[in-house]
């Protein structure tokens, strides 16, 4: 662990991949140490903290970080492993070494969750450093505000979902579970509110896209829109619906209960219960759809479970008329829940087809705009070109023009004032006349009158001439 210099070559098998240096002591040091720590006896645990071990294997991880930064080696990923695990048992639970692990440990800890997911099949051993990281993560920093903030600061967040959104199915589970109990912190549902990912992608998208990815490995039916298709049990596996009901002590759950920890859906709807299921960004009318049953995950799990109960107590027991009442009752509840979703889903999808046919009436509106107005373009040229080579047809539409003009006269005749006429005698033009005059010729009479002077901010004026004609004489 010092940073004494080491001459020796090794000592036959435990100084493999350590000749000229420390790191074989060290790595086998450190599996010691792992299994010491590993023991979870409090006495020795206080005592290696009290000696500063936790500042200590800091520094070595950050040695073997730095290393491996020159030349990755599976020893040194081993040992970096192996640090994070010990820093993981020793600040579990404990506020007081949380606290000594938070800024300094938070530094180190980014990195690897920023980690290429194209190494984790490289087999040197990136895929146990990256799980390793991830579980100190969960150990070290979460339940310490001071860390907890820390690692808000250094975007933490974004570095998890993009980690998330890199679509490594054996970290979902694990991911899923850091981002729900950082929840807890009120600053977090705020920084995953802000985090895109590629193509503009929104929290909510990626944890719904999740959702539905893992349904379909489960074998849940839906429909080809994303709707509820079984009724009773809308969010039952394939293999759940297989299962046949089998009477079991008090104190051990139920298939029901033992699911919700075989699969990721019971976070993804803890982590949107946290973000709320109302305004989210950046979904789309499927979306909607898988959201409607996310939003209800509570009641039909609890409608599983309460549906293994009954039939349960029907296998040895007859409740009385008023029990078997109530469970009937109460087993109506799932479903009337799955029709008003699937109602709701229904709904949703209306909605954003008649959405899409105004939007396609709007661009065949603006289509057929831009086509009528080639047309009345080209139908201009036509009429020009008639005008220009058609005597008669030039004389026609001089009528029409002047017909216009006198129809759109106001009919009331003025009382005072001289009437001037807009028409101009002997025009031989085919268009408007504009308003910019071309003088080819200027009579001398005008160059030598007023218009001579050209500058008439040097010009004074006659007043000024005279006064000065005045005071002369």
């Amino acid at each position: 662990i010092s940073q004494d210099p080491f001459f020796g070559q090794g000592n036959s098998f435990h100084g493999r991949g350590g000749r000229g240096n420390k790191l074989a002591q060290m790595r086998y040091s450190l599996r010691v140490l792992r299994s010491v720590v590993s023991l979870y006896d409090d006495a020795v645990n206080l005592n290696l903290c009290d000696q500063g071990a936790i500042s200590q294997l800091l520094d070595i991880l950050k040695y073997a970080a730095n290393k491996s930064k020159e030349k990755e080696d599976a020893i040194l990923l081993e040992i970096q492993a192996d640090i994070l695990f010990l820093l993981s048992l020793l600040c579990e639970n404990d506020l007081h070494r949380k606290e000594l692990f938070s800024y300094e440990g938070v530094d180190i800890l980014i990195p690897f969750i920023q980690m290429d997911p194209k190494k984790l099949s490289s087999g040197l051993g990136h895929n146990c450093l990256l799980l390793s990281a991830l579980d100190c993560l969960w150990s070290c920093v979460i339940g310490c505000y001071i860390a907890e903030d820390y690692f808000l600061e250094k975007q933490g967040i974004f570095r998890l979902l993009d980690l998330l959104a890199s679509k490594q199915k054996n970290l979902y589970n694990l991911i899923l579970g850091i981002l729900v109990e950082f929840c807890d912190n009120p600053k977090t549902t705020s920084h995953i509110s802000s985090w895109r990912g590629e193509q503009d992608q929104t929290a909510a998208n990626l944890l719904i896209e999740l959702w539905r990815q893992e349904e379909l490995e489960l074998g849940v039916k839906r429909d080809r829109y994303g709707r509820i298709f079984d009724m009773k049990r809308p969010i039952a596996s394939s293999f759940q619906k297989q299962q046949e009901v089998i009477p079991m002590p008090a104190n051990c759950p139920s298939f029901a209960i033992v699911e919700i920890s075989e699969n990721i859906r019971a976070k993804i709807y803890s982590l949107l219960f946290k973000l709320g299921f109302e305004n989210l960004p950046g979904l789309s009318a499927k979306d909607f759809v898988t959201l409607a049953i996310i939003r209800h995950y509570i009641d039909f799990k609890v409608g599983e479970v309460w549906s293994e109960l009954c039939a349960e107590l029907k296998e040895e027991f007859r409740p009385v008329e008023s029990d078997e009442e109530a469970l009937k009752v109460i087993s109506e509840i799932p479903e009337n829940t799955g029709r008003i979703v699937a109602a709701l889903q229904t709904e949703v999808l209306e909605s954003q087809r008649h959405q899409e046919i105004q939007e396609e009436e709007k661009l065949y509106a603006e289509i057929q705009a831009v086509h009528k107005q080639r047309e009345m373009v080209k139908k201009s040229w036509e009429n020009f070109l008639t005008r220009t080579s058609n005597y008669e047809a030039l004389k026609k539409a001089k009528r029409l023009q002047e017909k216009s003009i006198e129809a759109s006269r106001s009919k009331l005749k003025t009382q005072n004032g001289a009437v001037h006429s807009t028409d101009i005698k002997g025009l031989g033009t085919t268009i408007g006349s504009g308003r910019l005059v071309t003088v080819t010729s200027t009579p001398p009479q005008l160059i030598e009158g007023t218009l001579a002077v050209t500058d008439l901010a040097l010009r004074k004026p006659p007043a000024c001439k005279g006064a000065l004609k005045k005071i002369r004489s």
